[in-house]
C-alpha cells in the first residue's frame, strides 16, 4: 500500500489538522488559496533579505485543496526599513548595510508575527508556517555567519536560538492551532549553521509545542556550495526527524512519485513537499496517484477527464451517460 496516499494528521492545541495524503506543495508564492479549504499561514520577516527587493513583512496563506494538495497565495507588507541580526550583510555587492535590532526592534517584530497569528486565529485559518530558512530573519539571527553579536542573542548556539524561539513561544502563546516551522538545516557553508544544530533546535521546539517541522537548506550566504542531486536535502530532514520526534516535511529535488514514497517509506521524513515540480506539473498529485495506485478527492466535473490506465484515481465515483 503507498504511505504517500494514506492520511495523516497534525495535531495542535484545538484539536489538529487532518490531511487526507501526504503530499505538500512548498512555499514559493505559486499557488492562491480556495475558498472552503483548510487553510495555513506562512510567517516570514525577511530581514538582510530585504536588499533584493522583497518586503519587511510578508504572509504567506495555504490551503489544503479537497484533494489533499496544499497550496499558497503570498502578500507582503512592503516597508523601507532595512533591519537585521546584524549591520554587516552577506550580501555585500548588491547590499546596502542593515540597522542591527535593538531591543525594542526585536519586540516589535515579535509583536509583529503574535498579531498576524492572532488574525489568522480570528479568520479560522488551520495551520501556520513560521519561516526560519532560507535567509529570512529568524535563521539571520541562528547561523553563526549572520549572527556576531555581542549579546544575549549571539555568541553561543543557545544564545542564537533565543529570539527564534522566543517568537515561537510568543505565536504558540497565541495561536491555537497546528503551527510549524520551516528551518534551513544547513547553511552549506564551513563554520555556519548545520544539522547537529538543526537537530538541537528542533529538540527545543518539539518541548515548547511545535506540531511539524519542514527542513529545508542554504539561502543564507552567496559563498553557499550546495552538493545538488534527486532528493539531496532528505538526509536533513531524516537527521531532524531521528532527533526530535517531531513530524517531519522533507522537500529538494523530489520529483517522481516513486522517489517520493521511498522517503516515507524509509522513515525519512512523515510528508513530501514539492516546488517547482507543481509549477511544471500542477496535477502530479493525480499522476502520482495513478503510478502509486492512490486516490485523491477530484471535483466531479474532472471525473471524466481521467484516461483509461488511470480511471481508479478518483475512487469509486459513478459517472452518468450523457
Amino acid at each position: 500500500m503507498s504511505l504517500l496516499f494514506t492520511p495523516f494528521h497534525l495535531l495542535s492545541p484545538r484539536g489538529g489538522l487532518a490531511l487526507s495524503n501526504r503530499i505538500v506543495v512548498a512555499p514559493m508564492c505559486q499557488y492562491a488559496a480556495l475558498d472552503g479549504a483548510p487553510t495555513d499561514w506562512h510567517l516570514m520577516h525577511w530581514g538582510n533579505l530585504l536588499n533584493s527587493g522583497a518586503g519587511l513583512f510578508t504572509i504567506e496563506a495555504t490551503a489544503v485543496l479537497p484533494e489533499g494538495r496544499i497550496t499558497h497565495a503570498c502578500l507582503g507588507l512592503w516597508d523601507d526599513r532595512l533591519e537585521a541580526a546584524m549591520a554587516d550583510t552577506l550580501h555585500r555587492a548588491r547590499a546596502l548595510a542593515p540597522t542591527v535590532m535593538t531591543r525594542a526592534h526585536l519586540d516589535t517584530v515579535r509583536d509583529a508575527f503574535v498579531a498576524a497569528a492572532l488574525r489568522a486565529q480570528r479568520l479560522g485559518v488551520d495551520a501556520i508556517e513560521l519561516h526560519g530558512a532560507h535567509g529570512y530573519l529568524l535563521h539571520e539571527f541562528l547561523s553563526p555567519l549572520s549572527n556576531q553579536r555581542d549579546d544575549v542573542y549571539g555568541g553561543t548556539l543557545q544564545n542564537r536560538m533565543r529570539y527564534p524561539l522566543e517568537v515561537f513561544d510568543a505565536v504558540r502563546a497565541a495561536y491555537q492551532g497546528v503551527l510549524g516551522i520551516r528551518i534551513s538545516a544547513s547553511d552549506w557553508v564551513e563554520g555556519g549553521w548545520d544539522v547537529a544544530q538543526s537537530a538541537e533546535l528542533a529538540q527545543q521546539l518539539k518541548a515548547r509545542g511545535c506540531d511539524f517541522i519542514h527542513v529545508s537548506s542554504g539561502g543564507l550566504s552567496p559563498a553557499q556550495k550546495i552538493t545538488l542531486g534527486p532528493g539531496y536535502q532528505v538526509p536533513f530532514a531524516r537527521a531532524v526527524r531521528e532527533a526530535s520526534a517531531l513530524p517531519t516535511i522533507a522537500v529538494g529535488l523530489i520529483t517522481q512519485a516513486e522517489q517520493a514514497e521511498s522517503v516515507l517509506q524509509a522513515g525519512d521524513a512523515d510528508l513530501v513537499a514539492l516546488a517547482r515540480g507543481f509549477l511544471y506539473d500542477p496535477r502530479w498529485g493525480w499522476h502520482a496517484a495513478a503510478a502509486l495506485g492512490g486516490t485523491v478527492a477530484g471535483k466531479e466535473n474532472y471525473w471524466r477527464s481521467l484516461p483509461r490506465e488511470a480511471q481508479a484515481v478518483f475512487g469509486p465515483v459513478a459517472i452518468g451517460v450523457r
